[in-house]
């Protein structure tokens, strides 16, 4: 890890992929579904602030999405906190889908990402990161998209 929170996730979801990928590829929805974001604002086609509620308080880094594909969006922070996330989605025999997670992170001051580390960052973030697919499958299973 060399210094940075981890975070990997998988959770089955019982709605068609093409609907589930189609929803997380629009960055704006992540403050629906993921747990800890509590807006989006769009600064350009491919840049987004988030609005995260963190153990170490409310943070407000720069996300540039860097892939967006069909059933796959990855994006890197570029101010406040270093690393990146992804999301895939992929379909199953069932009609239904997966989703996997993945985020990296480490607070780019030094004095916050030891903060951070004393008050559990990435217990929080794992926590968060189930509790968002949880979410995630609960709004596409209910057809609330």
């Amino acid at each position: 890890m060399s210094g940075k929170g981890s975070v990997e996730i998988t959770q089955k979801i019982q709605a068609p992929a093409e609907s589930v990928a189609a929803y997380i590829s629009d960055f704006r929805n992540a403050k629906e579904w993921m747990v800890g974001v509590h807006g989006v604002e769009r600064l350009s086609e491919d840049e987004y602030r988030l609005l995260l509620e963190t153990p170490a308080g409310n943070l407000e880094p720069h996300v540039r999405v860097v892939e967006h594909s069909d059933g796959r969006i990855c994006w890197i922070y570029t101010s406040l906190i270093e690393g990146g996330g992804w999301v895939e989605v992929r379909p199953l025999e069932d009609g239904g889908s997966l989703v996997s997670y993945r985020g990296e992170f480490r607070l780019k001051s030094r004095v916050l990402d030891r903060a951070a580390r004393l008050v559990g960052l990435e217990r929080f973030a794992r926590l968060n990161g189930e509790r968002s697919l949880t979410r995630l499958r609960y709004i596409m299973e209910a057809r609330r998209y």
